[in-house]
């Protein structure tokens, strides 16, 4: 739809055929059309009179394929996806205006023209809908991906106090979203003709999608589950950050601000046309007539539950004997926190990429006509990702000795928070430069945390904060001309760009003044909700059940593992229902019973 004036409006001509059924044979040009003196640009070239109608004859041959896909199908209803794409093409009422005289000609009313026009609008919308659809389902199977994450970097104590606080998080996120979230995020907002508000959205509130069940409500209502995918990934960076200290009621209480407000607000700002720094906006004010680039979310979406992750980690403080002073030292030592299971925390990190993968290629807002960019927004964010991985490794080692699985699977994240933001607007090489740069952000903040005494249990902070942070001010360098054109619009400045592609500073600038407006409300916002419930309910459990095991304590027991539940249960073992089998360990009754 964003390609030569030839191909959209020779379209508008099969188009108009499609509705009349009459393209079965090639017509001649007839001295009605060519009376109509057209006048076709194409790609700077003007062509007049008979030289148009040369080209629009030889497309006709086209619609006659059209019309024997549409004649196949039920009803007369559809065609092809690719036929039926290119008929969508054309969908512009300047077509319609510019063809009325070989509607005449050829014998189309335009009741009939609007009959075509209505079946190629809710195809696109149904195929629209689809396609959100499943992306709206890998992205909230990566929710559980944090989940497997943090379940493998905690101590074993604390297992089922990770699991509950994980998943009451999930509920009320979808239900704080529904309430508001999607209101704020989504709502009509005045700002492109008053340039007041730009932040809140005005209706949408509870799950107002209208009452007709049409293909635009179906559309509408995908879109409000792929968007509420994205909320519980957002709800979902702070949790394993404050994890094994802090109290179930301070995580619910997080988790409902968050995907009431928090979030919300920098959606509306970023996501929505009406946004304050929105470049979604085709016209109207935007920030140093850009508007700000975050395609996938490196600030909406990453750097915000960073950043909330901040605040409550200082907010909880650190677990209980996370650093400690020896008797012979002056400054506090780091203690290691053995983890649950390296395992958990690979299979949480390669589920949590793969839906990232996903999150960034089902951010295009219409697979119809911006598949391409779809694909590369995906193949963008796959080689930061493994640039950021390989680096994060390498760094570690350099410094540590130690080839960290940690950091391979936390470099994996990384690169995709970072790439988020321009992940459709990049070339290979730029991807490249930001996954490497990613991986730099999240080793630096990571350390930077430690010597803070700052305890981030899933690394969150580092992840998403600074390599998210870091992503939004990289689209503002690496963005192409080509690659923005096509993921936004085609009619802006030609500063709208990366400084290092020839754009200026000014999309730059509206990069940097983006992070800004995310770490001031995020931090603000978050600081005082926070703050309150930290206060007033208390925000983690007593030391001595961290001591002990907060499962031990809150959640009906520590979890045991099969050799431990061997030795403390043989009557079990023995005589009850798992009496064929030693639990893995190939050992015999009376070997248990020595060893007891």
């Amino acid at each position: 739809a964003k390609g030569t004036m030839v191909g959209r409006r020779v379209a508008a001509v099969g188009l108009l055929a499609l509705a009349h059924g009459a393209a079965a044979a090639t017509p001649a040009p007839s001295p009605a059309l060519e009376a109509c003196k057209i006048r076709i640009k194409d790609e700077g070239q003007v062509y007049e009179d008979a030289e148009a109608m040369k080209l629009i004859t030889e497309r006709l041959e086209t619609i006659r394929e059209i019309q024997d896909d549409y004649d196949k199908r039920p009803g007369n209803i559809g065609g092809t996806s690719a036929n039926m794409t290119k008929l969508y093409m054309a969908r512009t009422e300047e077509n319609i205006e510019m063809y009325h005289e070989i509607m005449v000609a050829i014998n189309i009313t335009r009741s009939e023209v609007e009959q075509a026009l209505g079946i190629v609008d809710e195809y696109e919308l149904q195929v629209n809908s689809v396609c959100v659809i499943c992306g709206a389902m890998f992205i909230i199977l990566g929710r559980f991906g944090f989940m497997a994450r943090s379940i493998g970097m905690v101590t074993a104590k604390s297992i089922k106090c990770t699991v509950v606080q994980e998943m009451l998080a999930i509920a009320v996120a979808v239900l704080g979203w529904w309430a508001t979230g999607y209101g704020v995020a989504f709502g009509g907002d005045s700002y492109p003709e008053t340039e007041n508000n730009g932040m809140v959205g005005w209706d949408g509130y509870f799950g107002d999608h209208g009452s007709a069940d049409t293909a635009k409500k179906g559309f509408k209502m995908a879109v409000y589950v792929l968007q509420m995918g994205y909320c519980l990934v957002a709800v979902g960076i702070p949790v394993g950050s404050i994890t094994e200290r802090a109290t179930v009621t301070f995580v619910v209480c997080m988790s409902l601000a968050i995907s009431m407000l928090i979030y919300p607000v920098c959606v509306h700002v970023f996501w929505n046309e009406a946004g304050m720094f929105s470049a979604y906006r085709e016209s109207g004010s935007l920030l140093f007539d850009c508007g700000t680039i975050d395609f996938a979310g490196s600030g909406v979406l990453h750097l915000c539950g960073g950043l909330v992750a901040l605040v409550a980690s200082l907010l909880v403080g650190p677990r209980k004997n996370r650093w400690v002073t020896p008797d012979d030292m002056i400054k506090p030592v780091i203690m290691p926190k053995p983890q649950a299971s390296p395992a958990f925390e690979a299979f949480g990190g390669l589920l949590l990429f793969t839906c990232s993968i996903a999150n960034t290629g089902f951010a295009t807002r219409e697979f119809v006509e911006d598949s391409v960019v779809a694909g590369k927004a995906m193949s963008n964010t796959l080689v930061a990702a493994g640039v950021a991985s390989f680096v994060s490794v390498v760094i570690g080692h350099f410094y540590t000795g130690v080839v960290s699985p940690q950091l391979g699977c936390g470099g994996l994240v990384a690169g995709t928070a970072a790439i988020s933001a321009g992940c459709a607007s990049m070339d290979m090489e730029g991807a490249v430069i930001t996954g490497f740069c990613g991986a730099w952000a999240y080793y630096v903040g990571g350390c930077l945390m430690l010597k803070l005494h700052i305890d981030d249990v899933s690394h969150a902070i580092s992840i998403h904060a600074f390599a998210g942070g870091f992503g939004l001010i990289a689209a503002g360098l690496f963005t192409t001309k080509g690659s923005y054109q096509a993921a936004y619009y085609d009619n802006r400045e030609d500063t709208c760009y990366g400084t290092f592609y020839n754009g200026g500073i000014a999309q730059l600038a509206s990069q940097a003044m983006a992070c800004a407006f995310v770490c001031g409300w995020t931090l603000f916002i978050s600081a005082l909700v926070l703050g309150v419930v930290h206060m007033t309910i208390g925000s983690r459990y007593p030391l001595q059940w961290e001591q002990n095991g907060v499962d031990y304590h809150k959640f009906g027991g520590e979890c045991q593992f099969s050799h431990v539940a061997v030795n403390n249960d043989k009557n079990r073992w023995a005589h009850g229902v798992l009496s064929d089998t030693d639990y893995g360990i190939g050992k015999g009754t009376d070997e248990l019973e020595e060893e007891s």
